[in-house]
């Protein structure tokens, strides 16, 4: 499970107006919660050479991805005005058999995106802590159907350890540094 030679990272989404739009959260501040996740996949894509695509919806309208997303060297970006990014012309279908997504909205563009990627025999892991809706009860349903479609729900913890194995190693120290 997670092995980063077999996986890629799909980054829907996450964009400066729509993180905007997001709830706080109660408690432990869901928007900066997730931002943090989908930061924390990102470094570890960039150190495992795990591909990673970014979409930005509607870019004009919505914005550039969050500047505080550091891409890895090789990201590719796509522009999309399909909800699915799956349907859009200029978006690759993956090349390795198991995708992790995060992003937002985790209802539309989120959740239309996985049950393409499932339609296509795709195995998909929602990582659920790195997902936003504007509403959480939204948020709620769209995980839902994903999982209800056969994608796994999972925490950006379960990813990043799962990848890296075993503690001890340089990785496992920055790694749990940055989830701290």
């Amino acid at each position: 499970m997670f092995d980063p030679n077999r996986t890629e990272l799909y980054v829907i989404d996450f964009q400066e107006k729509l993180l905007a739009a997001m709830p706080e959260g109660s408690g432990d501040g869901e928007r900066d919660a997730a931002q943090k996740a989908v930061e924390n996949l990102l470094f570890a894509a960039g150190e495992l050479e795990i591909p990673v695509t970014v979409t930005e919806q509607y870019r004009k309208g919505l914005g550039a991805t969050v500047p505080s997303l550091v891409l890895p060297p090789g990201s590719v970006r796509v522009d999309k005005m399909a909800f699915s990014a799956v349907r859009e012309p200029g978006f690759a279908l993956p090349r390795r058999p198991e995708v992790l997504i995060v992003g937002m909205e985790a209802h539309i563009c989120v959740a239309l995106t996985v049950l393409d990627l499932l339609a296509r025999g795709t195995v998909v892991h929602v990582v659920a802590d790195g997902c936003l809706s504007r509403r959480a009860a939204d948020r709620a349903r769209g995980l839902g159907l994903c999982a209800a479609k056969g994608a796994q729900i999972v925490s950006s913890e379960t990813v990043l350890f799962g990848m890296i194995e075993r503690a001890g190693t340089p990785l496992f120290r920055e790694i749990s540094r940055r989830i701290r």
